[in-house]
Formats: structure tokens, sequence, C-alpha cells
């Protein structure tokens, strides 16, 4: 696992409160963006 993995799996951890589903960096990095940009628009 790369060092770039293990950041976005921790991230994703911490923003869900669960473990990813797959290691797969493309993957957890654009739900997190999206999940961001959601919360963005909430908060708006």
């Amino acid at each position: 696992m790369t060092d770039e993995t293990v950041a976005l799996a921790e991230r994703w951890m911490l923003t869900f409160c669960e473990a990813p589903p797959l290691l797969d960096a493309e993957l957890m990095r654009a739900v997190l963006a999206d999940h961001e940009q959601q919360s963005e628009e909430r908060a708006a």
C-alpha cells in the first residue's frame, strides 16, 4: 500500500466512521471530494 492510499484510508475512516470498501485511491479521492463539496453546499 502506498503512503497516499494509507492517508486516504485514514481520511475515509475519519469522514465516514468506517473502513473503505475498497482500497482504491482514485475512487476514495473522488468520493471524499464529492462529500466535501456537498458539505460545503449544505453549509452555505
